[in-house]
């Protein structure tokens, strides 16, 4: 493995991101450089970092980035030091021991010119990450590198060819949507983008709804959509121009208003479960 650099984003949560590093280290040692963007924590998770991980960079956000920006920050920062890979790293994703050599030896099996995405799962051995399939099916561990179409960018390897030929992050993303958009914008460069083929980190499941808050009047609901840690419409009509078509993205943005307006009875009439 090459020059290596791990990019991670957090607010708040010191004691889940100080938990991550000291998986992290306990794995690596002082092999790779870690660069970390506090994005204005009020829990002293800078200080906390520093004091027991001196090595890490921290990188100051102004508590407005979330998780693409945030990202997006660190890759900058780090990109200036020519690394040979570089990794996305969730706070709350633990690492297993296998974790590094299976993403690199993954990787050389495509000549390290394509994007890895770590399968993470649950205590219980729940496949929860990793990436999914044109079907929007959660790809599991076969034993092979399976290929992605909607990347999840929790634990995600990016060779320095990917970068050159990808770059950053679109910025365009506030917190959603910018992991998913960089694998579709690769895999329109020919890039693979693949999981690997065992489980290698343990992670804690997301079930929140960002297209709709139920139980709350129509104010705090459009509120939610339109925040950052919701589905902003405007970001979502940004990211199907991009990469399905101008029907699929005025039609998506009339379907997020519309599901909103419809009343908890009707919606979970209509849908289920599925906004809830």
């Amino acid at each position: 493995m090459g020059k290596t650099a791990i990019l991670l984003t957090c607010y708040n949560k010191s004691d889940i991101t100080l938990k991550c590093l000291s998986l992290l280290f306990s794995i690596v040692d002082d092999k790779f450089d870690v660069y970390l963007v506090d994005d204005g924590s009020t829990d002293g998770t800078a200080e906390r970092v520093s004091h027991f991980y001196p090595n890490v960079v921290i990188i100051q956000g102004d508590g407005n980035l979330f998780w693409t920006r945030g990202m997006a920050l660190a890759w900058r920062n780090a990109a200036k030091f020519d690394y040979d890979f570089y990794i996305w790293l969730n706070n709350d994703v633990y690492l297993f021991n296998n974790s590094f050599k299976e993403l690199f030896s993954t990787s050389k099996l495509f000549q390290d010119k394509a994007i890895v995405s770590g399968i993470v799962v649950s205590q219980e051995g729940i496949t929860l990450y990793g990436g999914y399939d044109a079907y929007k099916k959660l790809i599991q561990p076969t034993g092979k590198a399976n290929e992605i179409t909607y990347l999840n960018g929790n634990f995600v390897l990016i060779p320095k060819y990917v970068y050159q030929c990808v770059g950053n992050f679109d910025t365009k993303y506030h917190h959603d949507l910018g992991d998913v958009d960089y694998g579709l914008t690769a895999k329109k460069l020919n890039i693979p983008v693949v999981t690997t083929r065992v489980a290698i980190a343990r992670g804690e499941t997301n079930s929140i709804c960002r297209e709709r808050m139920n139980n709350t009047t129509l104010l705090k609901r459009f509120e939610k959509l339109y925040s950052p840690l919701g589905s902003p419409p405007s970001i979502n009509f940004h990211f199907r121009m991009k990469h399905k078509s101008v029907f699929n993205a005025v039609s998506y943005f009339v379907f997020q208003h519309l599901i909103n307006i419809m009343p908890d009875s009707v919606n979970k009439a209509v849908f289920g479960d599925k906004y809830t």
